[in-house]
């Protein structure tokens, strides 16, 4: 049996996904994005190891911010230690900016702490609002 863990520290990737794609054909802020974009994909050893089920909620944090996603398992592992998210505003929420000077924005290898949380996904237009006010704070 797997030690568990409050929280793992894992290397965040994002690309994707034929249920994303579908979404980038329809309203972004549609309940299908948010069910699409707002997971993301474990390996079944981690899933065991942070003591969650499929769908429970888990808060995923990085350099850049956190944001709570669904987790899902996996249906490419083995691959301990990463985990997979559609691309989406609640990746982008996570992802770092791009650095070397190219602006292209890190989607792939992010160090990132995922842990369990009984706190509520937020809508992609909760996010958006979020996101409003700290503009309005900038300017």
């Amino acid at each position: 049996m797997s030690e568990r863990n409050p929280s793992l520290e894992v290397i965040f990737t994002s690309g994707r996904t034929v249920e994303q794609g579908i979404t980038l054909v329809g309203i972004k802020i549609s309940e299908e994005a948010r069910v699409a974009t707002g997971v993301c994909y474990l390996d079944p050893k981690d899933i065991e190891r942070l003591d969650v089920k499929e769908n429970d909620n888990v808060k995923i944090s990085t350099s850049e911010g956190e944001i709570v996603v669904s987790a899902r398992l996996s249906k490419d592992a083995p691959h301990e230690g990463i985990i997979f998210m559609p691309l989406g505003m609640y990746a982008n929420w996570i992802t770092p900016p791009g650095s070397a000077g190219i602006g292209v924005p890190q989607y792939k290898g992010v160090k990132a702490t995922i842990t369990p949380t009984k706190e509520k996904i937020l809508e992609v237009e909760e996010l958006l609002q979020i996101l409003e006010k700290q503009a309005h704070k900038i300017s």
